[in-house]
């Protein structure tokens, strides 16, 4: 292989696929990005048996070929480079010169055959989805999937697909988020995905730059087609928990407040709560909300927030990390919450919007014991 590309189109791409890399694993092949290069570009691929991500860029091929290389040392190498071409060529023993300007660098690859094979996309069967809902989708839910790998089911995001919306809903079991767009989509019928932690997360890196995406199911492999890059994820077994009837609660007591000032007060009292609960204290009474928290070993905080709220009064304890991941993500002035009373759930969403194209966004969470 004999190829000649930009430093900064290279970057890019290499940089995109750090994320799929397994840093620590026993496979050492699974540590290496596939290089190859023909027909007038560099292909570029990486995987970790579960996430794939096959990418590119356009260069200049003298001798096409293929060799993979260290996903992390590759990236570290031409970060480093002067902003210039760089030459790569490959040399029978599967070792990589690596030449920009006066700089040369020469690494030790593996075999082109050792690498595992990849799912690939069918042409035809993709259902386009707009990457701006999509983006607006995976902000609002994404934080809420579990981190234990042990609740398999619930270690990704269930990405809903009808022909008038688009909608995504994810939980850890202490919290739930749903988000839902109007969309018109071309399907046959409708489509329930659920799409693993790691491919939401790279899932949204590479909408970040792009408008469209087409999703279709491959054996059972999901895959995503972003632009010219296409990310493949193995299907989770599992059945996600039944949500609709948790996304209809509706408290009985409802508050209308600033977003940044409830997020502001709930960050400064939080400053005292127990480190391990993160408890806080919401009251609702006449005309405010009070909030508190306390710890024996740190002390107590308080703060009061004017509101226009004449109804009965209701105590109740949150973790202020899920409040205040939600009031992030709520994207609007002011905030909307639901009680009914302190043993149970609260429901949180932005207030009322006149948008027709506004996101339908509710986010449910489990009240604590003080």
């Amino acid at each position: 292989m004999d190829i000649v590309v930009r430093k900064n189109d290279l970057l890019k791409e290499l940089q995109l696929v750090q994320g799929i890399v397994e840093r620590k694993n026993s496979i050492p092949i699974l540590s290496n990005v596939l290089v190859e290069a023909h027909d007038g570009r560099l292909h570029i691929a990486a995987t970790d048996l579960d996430v794939s991500l096959r990418c590119g860029c356009a260069a200049q091929v003298t001798s096409p070929g293929a060799i993979t290389l260290a996903a992390k040392k590759l990236y570290e190498i031409v970060r480093s480079l002067p902003e210039s071409d760089v030459h790569f060529r490959v040399q029978p023993d599967s070792w990589t010169v690596i030449d920009c300007e006066r700089v040369t660098f020469k690494m030790a690859g593996l075999p082109r055959e050792d690498f595992p094979s990849l799912p690939e996309a069918k042409g035809g069967r993709g259902v386009e989805l707009p990457g701006d809902v999509l983006r607006d989708l995976i902000t609002r839910t994404a934080f809420a999937i579990t981190a234990e790998d042990a609740r398999y089911y619930l270690a990704g995001a269930l990405l809903i697909l009808d022909r008038d919306a688009i909608s995504m809903v994810a939980t850890d079991g202490h919290r739930l988020s749903y988000a839902s767009r109007k969309v018109s989509l071309k399907l046959a019928e409708p489509e329930r995905i659920l799409v693993p932690r790691k491919a939401i997360q790279e899932l949204a890196r590479l909408l970040e730059t792009e408008n469209t995406a087409s999703f279709q199911q491959v054996d059972n492999h999901l895959l995503f087609i972003v632009g010219d890059r296409t990310l493949a994820s193995k299907t989770i077994e599992g059945q996600f928990p039944a949500f609709e009837k948790v996304v209809a609660f509706t408290g009985d007591k409802s508050v209308s407040i600033g977003r940044e000032t409830l997020a502001t007060a709930i960050r400064r009292v939080s400053l005292l709560s127990s480190e391990r609960s993160r408890a806080v204290k919401l009251a609702l009474a006449t005309g405010r909300v009070d909030l508190a928290a306390s710890s024996p070993d740190l002390g107590e905080a308080r703060e009061s927030l004017p509101v226009q709220y004449d109804g009965a009064s209701v105590e109740i304890g949150f973790n202020a990390q899920y409040l205040l991941d939600f009031l992030a993500a709520a994207g609007t002035d002011d905030v909307l919450i639901e009680l009914k009373d302190h043993e149970s759930q609260g429901m949180l969403k932005p207030a009322a919007s006149k948008d027709a194209a506004a996101t339908d966004y509710r986010y449910v969470v489990m009240p604590m014991r003080l």
